[in-house]
């Protein structure tokens, strides 16, 4: 059976990417991977009809029905190399419901609150391994690892009730704080608006030296529109309590 799925994630994965959506219907995630070991996708895979590539809330439907190798990642899904389609750009408001309702609500991140969990935990986690929050008072940085030679890049924000200070994989944000100078950016300089909720995709990474590691992989805000669909049902219905 094909998938339709909102794009809410599409991230860096090595010299590839990850993409990650939600069920229209409401049933959860999915991750879509090519059939290799590390998963990792590139231009040919996600080839769209019109031959566009994938976009952060786009609607597509995807041949996927397999689950892949990783008990680490439950709702990785196979690839079958069929064309995606597009049906629509962006989401339309109904299926865009699917969204917030994703939102997680447990006071931890995959079990804890740490930055990482071990492999063996991870594979006894009831739950997929993307989860969907709502970060405060986020902010990204970029620094020079000397011992590394590269940069770095975090997500820092508060969640649950505690600071997070996490990597950052969202391909975006990570290409436009590499072109800045080393420093802590408020998320409103990345044109991300403060009236509106902001979402952020954190996920579980494979296994590396036994551990697997939490990072935000992307970040977002619904169209405007959608939001005041919402604003004006609440308001309706709290004129129908009154």
């Amino acid at each position: 059976m094909a998938e339709d799925l909102i794009i809410v994630s599409i991230s860096r994965q090595g010299d590839g990417r990850s993409i990650a959506g939600l069920r229209v219907n409401g049933h959860g995630w999915v991750r879509l991977v090519a059939p290799r070991h590390d998963g990792a996708l590139y231009p040919h895979h996600t080839l769209l009809t019109g031959r566009t590539q994938p976009r952060l809330l786009d609607r597509i439907l995807v041949d996927a029905d397999w689950p892949d190798h990783h008990p680490e990642q439950p709702e990785n899904r196979l690839i079958e190399g069929t064309p995606w389609q597009l049906l629509e750009r962006p989401a339309n408001l109904a299926a865009l419901r699917a969204v917030p309702a994703a939102l997680e609500r447990s006071p931890e991140l995959f079990g804890d609150a740490a930055s990482r969990l071990r492999a063996t935990r991870v594979r006894e986690l009831p739950g997929p391994s993307l989860a969907l929050l709502a970060p405060r008072h986020l902010r990204l940085s970029v620094w020079d690892d000397h011992d590394l030679g590269k940069q770095r890049v975090r997500a820092h924000f508060w969640w649950a009730g505690r600071e997070w200070r996490l990597p950052l994989q969202d391909n975006q944000y990570r290409r436009t704080l590499y072109r800045r100078p080393e420093g802590d950016y408020p998320a409103d300089s990345f044109g991300l608006r403060p009236d509106r909720p902001l979402y952020a995709v954190a996920a579980l990474g494979l296994p590396f030296g036994g551990w697997c590691y939490k990072s935000i992989v992307s970040l977002f805000q619904l169209p405007f529109a959608s939001l005041r669909q919402r604003s004006s049902a609440r308001a309706a219905a709290c004129s129908s309590i009154g």
